[in-house]
């Protein structure tokens, strides 16, 4: 995680009041004044060339050099390599996903081609297409089968749950005559720069997603939202949060956060999605009981070895989901 200077654990047994005494004492409004700065002087050369330009949907969230995904080059263009993403450090592992921007017009192509090249399994999408009359993301599959560039990408299964659909597609690699299953996890009830309405909810989608994710290794897990920054980085920070409470016992947003922002500008881009992070751990806690982490990790753990089928462990969770989402072979 984030570097000694910019730890600050909360054990789970003390979370409650932590939170109370930060909320009335204004200071996750101090805290997150202090990510605000963090990472901004890194350089984006690659991304504001005016060559990449057209490739990012908002001019002002451009991705850092030392952390942006890199595609391969074609047909001898030195600036083909370029799209709007960066890795970002997870609990485990320093590359665990990959935050990006909603795919453009300009960008449908490179989208499956980063997720070919990076052997990703799981595109986890935080946002409509379309939000009173603006455009947030640019639908980049079909609803039967449709071609970009060398790839083609074929609908297989859609399974709609009350808050979030889950969708299955298949993707070929036309010249190398090769066939990956792909899953899209697909959180709509988000406002844009807001927070859901129901921390249970969020939490039991996160556990779900948690659950496909580790099913097997492959890369990295693909996440975005429209500008790829403020869902995107919400959804991460809260996906560490609780993998650390389950492992560790503690938490640690602030060095979570810190390290995102060390990766990707203005990861979780406002104070109330700040807190509403801390919200849903205090919502888990509160379900699993402060008193016995051992058993919640105990749980925990069995749960993600079983299908997703396995509903939800949260009674409070706003879901309506009881159809069966199998594992499909790579």
């Amino acid at each position: 995680m984030a570097s000694r200077n910019y730890q600050r654990p909360i054990p789970g047994e003390s979370f409650q009041q932590e939170f109370e005494r930060k909320l009335k004492n204004n200071e996750f409004l101090q805290e997150f004044e202090e990510l605000k700065q963090v990472g901004n002087n890194q350089p984006k050369v690659e991304a504001e060339l005016p060559a990449n330009a057209a490739k990012n949907r908002y001019p002002y969230i451009l991705p850092y050099d030392h952390s942006r995904v890199k595609l391969t080059l074609t047909d001898g263009d030195p600036h083909s390599g370029y799209i709007n993403a960066n890795y970002i450090p997870g609990f485990r592992a320093d590359n665990e996903y990959i935050a990006t921007q909603a795919p453009t017009q300009a960008s449908l192509v490179d989208f499956w081609r980063m997720t070919w090249e990076q052997r990703v399994k799981n595109i986890v999408m935080l946002t409509v297409c379309e939000e009173e009359g603006k455009k947030l993301c640019d639908q980049y599959w079909p609803s039967d089968s449709a071609s970009y560039g060398p790839f083609k990408v074929f609908f297989v299964a859609e399974d709609p749950c009350k808050d979030w659909t889950k969708r299955h597609f298949k993707l070929q690699h036309v010249v190398e005559n090769q066939v990956r299953h792909i899953f899209q996890m697909h959180y709509g009830a988000w406002p844009d720069r807001g927070v859901p309405q129901s921390p249970a909810s969020l939490v039991t989608f996160v556990e779900i997603m948690r659950s496909q994710i580790s099913a097997k290794e492959y890369g990295p897990t693909v996440l975005h939202c429209s500008a790829g920054v403020g869902r995107t980085g919400t959804l991460i920070a809260l996906d560490v949060a609780l993998q650390m409470l389950r492992a560790e016992g503690y938490v640690d947003v602030y060095g979570t956060v810190y390290q995102m922002r060390s990766s990707r500008v203005m990861m979780l881009q406002t104070v109330e999605q700040y807190i509403f992070v801390h919200r849903c751990i205090l919502e888990t806690i509160s379900q699993m009981g402060k008193e016995n982490f051992s058993v919640y990790c105990e749980q925990r753990n069995s749960c993600c070895d079983k299908d997703l089928q396995n509903d939800h462990y949260s009674p409070e969770a706003s879901v309506d989901c009881n159809t069966t989402w199998k594992e499909m072979p790579y």
